[in-house]
């Protein structure tokens, strides 16, 4: 046997424990890790990652949680859009006069309205074309007394606008507008958000949830995340009329949520024909009658925000119904696709 030196001695106890230190820290790593891959994720209060270092001395792992969690909320919230409002309002607006080639003569909406309910927005940047665009806003509350129809007694609330002329169940009427989505905007669970229509006057008439229903030709409604084209296939007696929805789903309401869409449609009585178009690509063709089974005397079309059935909202969550904020643009009629869809036409003059 070799004796060893006394430095030698000492070489190998300083090698033993700085092995064994290191090892020690290796295996608190590699403990720590593990720990921290099961128990840690996701533990900081705003349900984010915590944020892993290593410790000074190098024998553990420090876990930190951002602490900018209430700042990002701040930052996100500067970075929304400020609100659409037009600098107007105080003004009550029941009349619309379009410009002529937009083939409507007036819009008219609702006596009674408040000034919060109906504004212009002058900003060329946020309208879909022009300098202008309309602004809609329904509140908990917001029904009204219509004269051979009332809102608040048959569980409703609206505010819109109907374009004028009406139109005769004839030939091929083709309507187009743009809509948009505040950031904000809310569907209620059981009580449909009609956005925009097209109704029928001397047409059948029945009862829908108990109410009395003069029904509609077809309706755009935004329910359960989407935005879906409904018509409404009409049969039965003209005076007690039955109803069959037939729905297709256009887009989500997120798509749509300060981004315009531009939809259009037409009606061909002439060959009992509907198409319809989103963003200029056809999206479907219905080879039926229009209005189903009985022809009205006219039809026409309404554009806003028109809520149905509010108290089973109410009533299942207890609360108000939300506000709700929609806009409107590039409002068109006419007897061809490519006479309202500047999609599919760009040589179309702007609507202001």
């Amino acid at each position: 046997m070799i004796p060893h030196t006394s430095n030698e001695v000492c070489s190998s106890i300083r090698f033993k424990l700085t092995y064994n230190i290191s090892m020690k820290k290796l295996f608190l790593l590699l403990i720590l890790f593990f720990f921290s891959a099961q128990g840690y994720a996701g533990s900081c209060p705003d349900g984010s990652d915590p944020v892993k270092s290593i410790s000074a001395d190098g024998t553990y792992f420090v876990y930190n949680c951002g602490g900018n969690s209430n700042n990002d909320k701040k930052k996100k919230d500067a970075e929304k859009k400020p609100a659409k409002t037009s600098s107007n309002t105080n003004t009550i607006i029941t009349t619309i006069n379009p410009v002529s080639h937009s083939g409507w003569k007036t819009h008219y909406g609702i006596k009674g309205i408040n000034s919060h309910n109906f504004q212009f927005v002058n900003d060329s940047k946020e309208s879909r074309r022009g300098n202008q665009y309309q602004r809609f806003e329904l509140r908990d509350g917001d029904c009204f007394n219509l004269g051979n129809w009332d809102d608040c007694a048959n569980d409703r609330q609206r505010v819109e606008f109907t374009a004028e002329p009406f139109l005769p169940p004839k030939g091929n009427q083709c309507i187009a507008f743009s809509i948009m989505l505040d950031n904000d905007f809310n569907t209620m669970d059981g009580s449909p958000t009609a956005l925009a229509q097209i109704h029928q006057r001397g047409g059948p008439t029945g009862f829908a949830g108990g109410f009395k229903s003069n029904p509609g030709v077809l309706m755009f409604h935004a329910q359960e995340g989407y935005y879906d084209f409904d018509w409404l296939y009409l049969h039965g007696s003209r005076t007690n009329i039955k109803q069959t929805d037939l729905k297709f789903r256009l887009l989500s309401l997120d798509e749509m949520k300060d981004k315009w869409t531009d939809i259009s449609f037409c009606l061909d009585f002439a060959k009992n024909n509907m198409s319809l178009w989103v963003n200029g690509n056809r999206k479907f063709n219905i080879n039926q009658p229009p209005t189903g089974l009985h022809l009205p005397e006219s039809i026409f079309f309404k554009y806003g925000i028109y809520q149905s059935f509010v108290t089973k909202y109410k009533q299942k969550y207890n609360r108000n119904t939300p506000t709700q904020i929609v806009y409107y643009d590039e409002i068109r009629r006419g007897s061809s696709i490519e006479e309202v869809d500047f999609n599919i036409n760009p040589n179309l003059k702007v609507i202001d």
